[in-house]
């Protein structure tokens, strides 16, 4: 069996709205493609988790429980994913035991967060570290891993290759400063590098990334190994 998880960024999945256009040519493309039999796939919060988050922080709410509403957004957005796939489970599992049980039902297990304190980066590698998958794709609304902020550095390097301890360091000095946005978070990498999981990272719009990644081992983003 070869395994596969796919990180579907609350960027793409949940932006003015629900982006049900592309869940619809992400579950084509991947449904097409026979090189990989079992497919976890995690999704993001988006501006749905946002939304709620932002309008409850100004009346003080406790972060724990905006943690909570931020994960039932995730969880929200994953079962609509799910309507666009024939063997996919239609119950969200809520933690990586349960995903891994259903991984053995379903050719597609999808799901959103677990618990406060992990994003759903740090769920895709425990899921890929769980099930034995060696590949993991984090679509994002960029198409790599930069030096700086592209939408806010024109100047920003953009890296073809990234070693896991360059990567890390790079998530650390990105997660130091206010409102960065961080590619992933310093757990989800450090998981993969314990695991030897190699990151995809690539613009989650473009299909042709998931072809290219799925059939050739190849992609136009950033790759840390």
């Amino acid at each position: 069996m070869k395994y596969i998880v796919i990180s579907l960024g609350g960027s793409i999945i949940s932006t003015d709205k629900l982006n049900l256009e592309l869940m619809e040519k992400f579950s084509d493309t991947v449904s097409d493609i026979k090189s990989y039999d079992k497919f976890g796939i995690v999704v993001g919060g988006g501006k749905l988790a946002r939304s709620y988050i932002s309008d409850l922080k100004r009346y003080n709410v406790n972060d724990n429980i905006l943690d909570e509403i931020g994960i039932n957004a995730t969880r929200i957005n994953a079962l609509a994913l799910t309507t666009f796939f024939d063997d996919a489970n239609s119950k969200i599992p809520t933690t990586i035991n349960d995903a891994t049980e259903m991984v053995h039902n379903y050719r597609y297990v999808i799901m959103g967060g677990t618990e406060p304190g992990h994003t759903t980066d740090t769920v895709s590698t425990l899921l890929a570290e769980r099930i034995g998958a060696k590949i993991l794709i984090n679509a994002t609304s960029v198409d790599g891993v930069y030096s700086d902020d592209p939408k806010k550095n024109k100047n920003a390097e953009k890296f073809n290759e990234l070693s896991y301890n360059d990567a890390i360091d790079l998530s650390i000095r990105n997660s130091k400063g206010a409102g960065t946005n961080n590619f992933m978070d310093i757990t989800s990498l450090t998981i993969a590098r314990r695991a030897g999981i190699k990151i995809y990272v690539v613009n989650g719009n473009n299909m042709e990334e998931y072809r290219n990644i799925l059939l050739n081992g190849k992609c136009n983003g950033t790759i840390i190994s």
